[in-house]
């Protein structure tokens, strides 16, 4: 874990030294040629865009570039609806050329209806996701393109386009780091599915204080025979054959 941790800073100490060295550079180039003719891009080492077209063209570019694999992670909120179908149509595209897709997502994302519904498609589409508590910034890494979410000014989205390729290294670094200590998003799916259901929790707590049966079937409004068939799928779930392992093995997966 130690080194690890050593590991992961030393990175982000490359990432803070490029961003200075580009930082400085940042003015010496005139926006455009003097004549006015050539791309924008041949001039700029860095773009800021606030423009929403000018963000879903950059966001697009970077999915063109992509030739091996496209690394990101999202901090959240959950986006509205017409934005999330916009990334889904990205990633579609992506993943059509054969282009590897690895994501990392706040899990505010998996307690959402709508971001759970976004994390299933994109998983159908063939990406790798991964959910951590806590995403400090939207990044993502593609080929020699670096895409980083910009402070919001007035309430609007902005987001910063790094082309200097050192950058694009340290940033795939990081985020590899990241997706060492992220949980697959299977995981949480199983884990969900297989947990108990409020009304399991319910009989738990109820029937590991000693109460009886009958009282907890009176409790809960249901017949007796109905409580003990529910009792029986708790218990196929622990996998206990006795209350007292029931017990146990519903404190050791944290059910209580």
């Amino acid at each position: 874990m130690r080194r690890m941790i050593e590991q992961t800073a030393k990175v982000l100490r490359e990432m803070a030294g490029g961003f200075e060295s580009l930082g400085d550079s940042v003015g010496r180039y005139p926006a455009r040629p003097a004549d006015g003719s050539g791309p924008r891009r041949a001039v700029y080492t860095a773009e800021f865009l606030t423009d929403p077209a000018e963000i879903v063209e950059a966001l697009l570019d970077a999915g063109a570039v992509a030739s091996n694999q496209i690394l990101s992670m999202f901090p959240g909120p959950v986006a509205n609806s017409t934005e999330l179908a916009e990334e889904v149509a990205r990633t579609g595209y992506v993943r059509s050329r054969g282009v590897a897709v690895r994501s990392i997502y706040a899990e505010s994302f998996f307690r959402s209806p709508n971001g759970t519904k976004h994390l299933r498609e994109l998983a159908e589409l063939g990406v790798e996701i991964r959910l951590l508590g806590s995403v400090p910034f939207r990044l993502i890494v593609s080929d020699t393109v670096t895409i980083m979410s910009g402070p919001r000014q007035e309430g609007a989205s902005s987001l910063a386009v790094l082309r200097p390729e050192f950058l694009a290294r340290a940033a795939r670094q990081a985020l590899e780091y990241w997706w060492i200590g992220a949980t697959p998003l299977e995981d949480l799916v199983r884990d969900l599915s297989d947990g108990p259901t409020p009304r399991e929790r319910a009989i738990l707590r109820l029937m590991l204080a000693g109460v009886r049966d009958e009282a907890i079937a009176r409790d809960m409004g249901v017949s007796i025979r109905t409580f003990r068939r529910n009792l029986a799928t708790l218990m196929g779930k622990l996998g206990a054959e006795n209350r007292f392992q029931a017990g146990v093995k519903a404190s050791a997966k944290g059910w209580l």
